[in-house]
């Protein structure tokens, strides 16, 4: 009983060495370039300010493509990034730049990285009246609040993230199929999307 206790506790402390050493393993490469792709899901709902007749919707499933650069300290992890973003309603298109820098709560576990992440940004959009050919471009205030994991695999990164971006609206200068007002819309959604990167 005795000899099973000693082993039992022996192994208790070898898995906790294990567990202690495993995020200053991870932590080796500090810096990270990170290659984004995956969609974006609108969520807000858009009105064109029409006098009379005015149309509510939602903009369809678009594409997010972001390029990241990084760093991870234990804990604590800081990314910037820069993207595209792109969707369309009927004879409206939308296509944006969205530029973020957030803050992560990082838990490492071995090779297997969880964590939860916020920041702020802007987002130049610009929408187009496809059948008018009319576009206005606006810089408005972005936020990002998520969560993913990452797999580190020596040098490299994979990983799987997702975010809801609140994204201010905005009062664009392009007339609807129903009035030549302007058009107040707003770009609000869901990305997600699958990461790969480089870790040094």
């Amino acid at each position: 009983m005795k000899l099973l206790s000693a082993r039992s506790l022996a192994l208790a402390t070898a898995l906790a060495v294990a567990l202690a050493a495993a995020p200053s393993r991870a932590d080796d490469r500090n810096g990270y370039v990170v290659l984004k792709g995956g969609g974006y899901f609108p969520t807000a709902t858009n009105a064109w300010e029409a006098a009379t007749n005015p149309t509510s919707f939602t903009f369809q499933t678009g594409g997010d493509v972001e390029l990241g650069v990084g760093g991870a300290f234990g804990l604590l992890g800081v990314q910037a990034d820069v993207g595209y973003l792109w969707s369309s309603y009927s004879n409206v298109q939308v296509t944006g730049v969205p530029v973020t820098a957030v803050l992560q709560l990082r838990i490492p576990i071995f090779f297997v990285v969880p964590y939860l992440e916020a920041g702020v940004g802007i987002f130049v959009s610009t929408a187009k009246n496809t059948s008018t050919s009319e576009n206005s471009t606006k810089t408005v205030f972005m936020a990002p609040l998520g969560g993913g994991v990452d797999f580190l695999l020596g040098p490299i990164l994979l990983g799987v993230e997702a975010r809801y971006l609140y994204i201010s609206s905005a009062n664009y200068d392009i007339s609807s199929s129903v009035s030549t007002n302007t058009a107040k819309l707003g770009f609000s959604g869901v990305s997600a999307t699958l990461n790969v990167g480089y870790r040094f």
